[in-house]
């Protein structure tokens, strides 16, 4: 019996008996990643809705030039409206008139005599038409024209008569052919005749400045 018990000892493998208890390693929790803060994306700028942009066209004017284009960009169809666009096929033209009335005629020269027999101590007074023409052209020929005007009196030193700067106008006369660029911005802009060479010219040459969302 003892000798059984010893041959069972014997053939019992010897690894089996050494070896220690399988150790497990304690879990590691895995690092916490942050997520990745929003960034604000900035809209992108979108043209206004139902705006006609009007093609290029070469702007020139008898007076105030620099004031009535200004005026005239202020409205967004006339973006591509610039004096330095030589060689343009359209163009917008502004000129100026101004001519005595019938009856200022009378008056103006009687002023005149009135105010040279003072050495221009008296002024002359005269009573003037002002008008101011707006003339869209292309390649030379009228597409669309749009006048304004209206009756003045004014007073003048016979001596600064015309040397004012102001084309002949006055400076009221000035101020409101400054004031007629927004109202003919917006008679231009939704003229048809335009509107016509505009799909034209888009048509044939198809280009972002001269595209326009639906009228």
């Amino acid at each position: 019996m003892i000798r059984e018990s010893m041959l069972a000892l014997l053939l019992i493998p010897l690894h089996a008996i050494a070896a220690e208890p399988a150790t497990v390693a304690p879990a590691v929790p895995a690092p916490v990643v942050p997520a990745p803060a929003a960034v604000a994306i900035a809209p992108v700028a979108q043209a206004p809705a139902n705006v006609t942009v009007l093609p290029p066209m070469k702007f020139l004017a008898s007076v105030a030039e620099d004031d009535i284009l200004g005026a005239l960009k202020a409205d967004p169809a006339f973006a591509n409206l610039d004096k330095e666009l030589v060689g343009s096929p359209l163009s917008l033209v502004v000129t100026h008139t101004v001519r005595p009335t019938a009856a200022g005629t009378a008056a103006g020269l009687l002023s005149a005599v009135l105010s040279g027999g003072t050495l221009g101590i008296l002024p002359m007074v005269t009573n003037d038409r002002l008008v101011v023409r707006y003339e869209v052209m292309l390649n030379g020929k009228t597409v669309t024209v749009y006048h304004f005007e209206r009756t003045a009196t004014r007073a003048q030193s016979i001596w600064t008569a015309g040397s004012d700067g102001t084309g002949g106008l006055g400076k009221g006369g000035l101020e409101w052919v400054k004031s007629t660029a927004a109202e003919v911005a917006a008679k231009i802009r939704q003229d048809p005749a335009l509107l016509a060479v505009r799909d034209e010219i888009q048509f044939y040459f198809p280009t972002p400045a001269t595209s326009t969302a639906a009228n």
